[in-house]
């Protein structure tokens, strides 16, 4: 499930502090970063409004430079307050978003055990996406967005720019809605292909930091961000949230970093007409590089035996990362990150599916496949484990690459939607 987008309106942008790049290391990390405290002043809101474009322009040429594509038309950049993103981002959420399906997510996240008891994902995401979006740019309407306190342009404000200008060319070259993203049942699938614009963007972003950026413009950036209140925000939501979230920009930076290593920017365009379909060939480029595919996995139907008034109410792809996450918990050991990244290593496919009938029962149902034995009795001694902690009903079976697992609201439903002896 991508649980921080919205469908086909806008990506995000979450930022590193990018000082050690500009002393020659690698690509920065993300993280959100506010607008600079005292942007420089300008005398007159005409002189000021010229001064900004000749920026904006002067920019716009270096990004060209350096990601190697050539704008096909103009963009004018809109600045935004706080409150200003927030009222954008809550006009789009109610004009763009399907209320019921976020509902449904609530719920299925709750019984896994990655949201409290109560939560309105939709909720989480609004106040989550207005405390951490520090520019936008939205396909559909080909507005470009940069969050600026005061009205000015910083380091900060040229730093998000350069990234989401980024997000124009591509736009403008491939056609961003050409990656098929926020399908409603495919969230691992638009998970691994937002991560490809937003690789592709923070890598640029950072060879323009490196390049047009003075080491006092980015210890500026660094400085406030550490203390910014949305670093706080961001750390304290639940990590299925948190990341989500931060995943298209860290390692979607690692997997398209090794794409232009191999073959610069014209590999990294070719990927637009091959987009990845997993967060698996994210996380292990070399299965994008065998053209290694998710398999087709299906949820099963509503068994006839629990009678009328029950229904499937969702279904989606969780993927190897977001079952990573679960597996996880909230704030993992090493030891427990470890475990969790091995268990999920060799994820072939999954379909996770959420059925309710009467009088608020419910049961969760998880078919997954594995590239091999050892990663589906790897996958089996995690998820029991798992669903111990959670101190649910529940039951896991499977063979050498299948395993099937069942959560309930009572002990009685689990045998109705598996028929197995159970495993762990």
């Amino acid at each position: 499930m991508d649980l921080l987008r919205r469908p086909s309106r806008l990506l995000l942008v979450l930022l590193a502090a990018a000082v050690a790049s500009a002393c020659g290391s690698g690509a920065a990390s993300p993280s959100s970063l506010p607008p600079p405290a005292s942007p420089p002043p300008s005398p007159t809101a005409g002189s000021k409004a010229q001064d900004q474009q000749a920026v904006y322009a002067a920019i716009e040429q270096q990004v060209e430079a350096i990601r190697q594509l050539q704008p096909k038309s103009t963009v004018t950049p809109v600045l935004l307050d706080s409150q200003g993103v927030r009222d954008w981002l809550t006009k789009a959420n109610a004009a763009q978003t399907d209320h019921q399906a976020l509902a449904n997510e609530s719920r299925l996240l709750i019984h896994l055990g990655l949201l409290p008891a109560g939560s309105s994902l939709e909720q989480m995401e609004l106040d989550l996406e207005s405390g951490q979006v520090i520019g936008f740019y939205d396909p559909t309407s080909k507005g470009l967005y940069v969050l600026s306190q005061s009205g000015g342009v910083g380091p900060t404000e040229k730093f998000t720019f350069s990234h989401e200008y980024t997000h124009a060319l591509q736009d403008q070259n491939f056609g961003l809605d050409k990656l098929a993203r926020d399908t409603p049942d495919q969230g691992d699938r638009d998970l691994a292909r937002t991560a490809l614009p937003e690789g592709d963007a923070t890598l640029e972003m950072t060879m323009w930091a490196q390049a047009n950026l003075s080491i006092g413009d980015l210890l500026a950036i660094a400085g406030t961000s550490i203390a910014a209140p949305g670093a706080d925000q961001l750390a304290k939501a639940p990590a299925i949230l948190r990341d989500t979230l931060e995943f298209p920009y860290d390692v979607g930076l690692t997997f398209v970093q090794g794409i232009y290593n191999q073959g610069g920017w014209a590999a990294v365009d070719k990927v637009y007409a091959n987009p990845p379909a997993s967060t698996s060939q994210i996380l292990h480029p070399e299965l994008y590089t065998n053209g290694v595919q998710p398999v087709a996995v299906t949820a099963p139907a509503v068994p006839a035996s629990l009678g009328s008034g029950w229904k499937q109410t969702m279904a989606d792809t969780l993927g190897e990362f977001q079952l990573r996450i679960w597996l996880e918990g909230e704030a993992p050991t090493n030891d427990q990150t470890t475990a969790a990244t091995t268990a999920t290593a060799n994820w072939g496919g999954d379909r996770v599916a959420l059925y309710e009938g009467p009088n608020g029962a419910w049961a969760v149902v998880l078919h997954t496949e594995w590239r091999s034995e050892a990663g589906a009795t790897a996958f089996t001694d995690a998820a029991t484990q798992r669903l111990v902690a959670l101190g649910s009903q529940f039951r896991v079976c499977g063979d050498a690459t299948h395993v099937n697992l069942v959560i309930a609201s009572a002990e009685s439903l689990v045998p109705q939607f598996i028929d197995c002896n159970p495993m762990g």
